[in-house]
């Protein structure tokens, strides 16, 4: 592995003075014709004040680590750039400093088959983490303008999201009905997680997302809970003690003294007369008084408000390398099964079974122990391969697992009773709540974007048990495996 120290110019002369280098190049194009192997690259050239260079700077590392080459290579920069440090790997001209840490880089690189796995996006990410030693992880950068609110650098770069970003944040509502798929790093990063590939290391944050177009740029709006208007302000209230009327403190003004405009009293002493309680809203809408406004979501993208508890909750972790993601690597392959839940929730089908036959015993007795089913059915999968290609094929089927994800509850359980086929338990849900969660769930098929007439269905059927088949024993088999086939003969 070449362990040599190249200089990429980017203002015409060099900031610093480094010694040891092998050589200089002007530009990324030159860099990739001249050097065939993976080494460690110092940007230089830089000016903190200069926003050109800023974006000179950004797209090179960008090209890096989109290149066959350097996606896993050490990159430096010889000078601080605050916005672009997370996405290298230090701040140094001193080339023993640098070698302290990239040589260990570059000799893992040296293990691992770099030329296959630069044929997979995936692969590529997890070489990243691999070369970088057991303790390296995927932190997420916040970002005002990405969507998602939250990005992952590396990812953000080799996985090509950069273009992606901007596009979604651009993208007018005029164009909201075009089928795209909306991804970011952080969704990218979090299938990885759900893969086996990746594992969760520490929880950084938690954020709030459109139920409808799963972006994060939320405005949170108080209104009138009763008309629904935004026209309202705080009042200082005051409680009449002779008649009980509760109405603003100007209502109560008379001259310089208060007196009640419903049974005249003067009210002169506060505790006796008359007492102010909490502060309310009045609206100037409706004239109604109310303690708490109605809080709710408004999305600055597709302009969709949501109530604030049926916003998609997603949590925002660190992540580091699997032994799973280790042996990719050192493969040089990374068999991605579809696998529509994670181990968390999803059973071996003979305990989903056990569950769902208790529960209905639990129904028989409890009036209001109610519970649900919901089967899942997804087809369409074998000629989208086909068409769309191998990554693109991961990449769709990604982004509708961890969507249908989110929509299950923590304490819903799942299990696969045959080839993209899913069931979900909802205790605690009845046929009517099922169903609403049914029909969120078929209507993820049209945010997947397809080409070239490629379609995925996705078929969901609500069940609900009923009573009578409490008393003849362990039923929930026999029963889930004729609704199964019900919905499979109406495809």
């Amino acid at each position: 592995m070449n362990k040599e120290i190249y200089r990429l110019m980017l203002g015409g002369e060099a900031v610093a003075v480094v010694e040891g280098l092998r050589d200089s190049y002007d530009s990324v194009a030159a860099m990739l014709k001249a050097v065939k192997a993976p080494a460690t690259i110092l940007i230089d050239g830089l000016r903190a004040v200069d926003d050109h260079i800023m974006s000179k700077a950004f797209d090179a590392v960008y090209r890096l680590r989109r290149s066959d080459v350097f996606y896993a290579a050490p990159v430096y920069l010889t000078k601080p750039l605050e916005n672009l440090e997370p996405f290298v790997d230090g701040v140094s001209c001193n080339p023993a400093a640098i070698r302290l840490v990239t040589d260990p880089i570059l000799a893992k690189l040296g293990s691992v088959p770099v030329d296959v796995n630069a044929g997979n996006d995936e692969l590529r990410l997890l070489t990243f983490l691999f070369c970088r030693g057991e303790e390296a992880l995927l932190s997420p950068l916040a970002l005002s303008a990405a969507p998602s609110i939250y990005e992952y650098p590396a990812a953000f770069l080799i996985g090509d999201f950069a273009a992606a970003a901007l596009q979604t944040a651009f993208r007018t509502r005029g164009l909201a009905d075009t089928k795209t798929l909306l991804r970011s790093s952080a969704e990218w990063v979090a299938s990885l997680g759900a893969q086996g590939f990746l594992a969760a290391q520490g929880l950084v944050d938690r954020i709030r997302i459109c139920p409808q177009c799963n972006t994060g740029n939320l405005n949170y709006i108080d209104s009138c809970p009763l008309c629904g208007s935004i026209d309202f302000a705080k009042t200082r209230m005051i409680h009449c003690f002779t008649c009980g009327h509760v109405a603003p403190e100007d209502h109560f003004k008379n001259d310089m003294m208060f007196s009640c405009p419903r049974c005249n009293v003067k009210l002169r002493h506060i505790g006796s007369d008359y007492d102010r309680p909490v502060e309310a809203y009045l609206c100037s809408g409706c004239g109604e008084r109310f303690i708490e406004p109605e809080v709710n979501a408004d999305c600055l993208k597709c302009r969709k408000k949501t109530a604030t508890e049926e916003l998609i909750v997603r949590q925002v972790y660190h992540y580091g390398m699997t032994a799973k993601g280790k042996r990719a690597v050192q493969l040089g392959s990374i068999y991605m099964e579809f696998s529509l839940f994670d181990n968390n929730r999803n059973v071996m089908p003979l305990y989903f079974y056990q569950m769902v036959d208790w529960l209905l015993q639990m129904k028989l007795r409890y009036s209001d122990e109610d519970f649900s089913l919901l089967c899942i059915r997804i087809a369409g999968f074998e000629p989208l391969e086909t068409t769309a290609g191998i990554n693109q094929f991961q990449k769709i089927i990604d982004e509708l697992a961890l969507r249908i994800r989110e929509l299950v509850r923590s304490t819903d359980l799942t299990t696969s009773t045959g080839e993209n086929t899913f069931w979900v338990l909802l205790p605690r849900t009845n046929q009517k709540g099922g169903e609403i969660l049914a029909s969120r769930v078929e209507k993820l098929a049209d945010m997947v974007s397809l080409t070239d007439g490629a379609q995925i269905r996705i078929q969901v059927k609500c069940f609900s048990l009923p009573t009578e088949y409490a008393n003849r024993g362990p039923v929930a088999e026999r029963l889930l495996g004729e609704y199964q086939t019900a919905l499979a003969d109406t495809r």
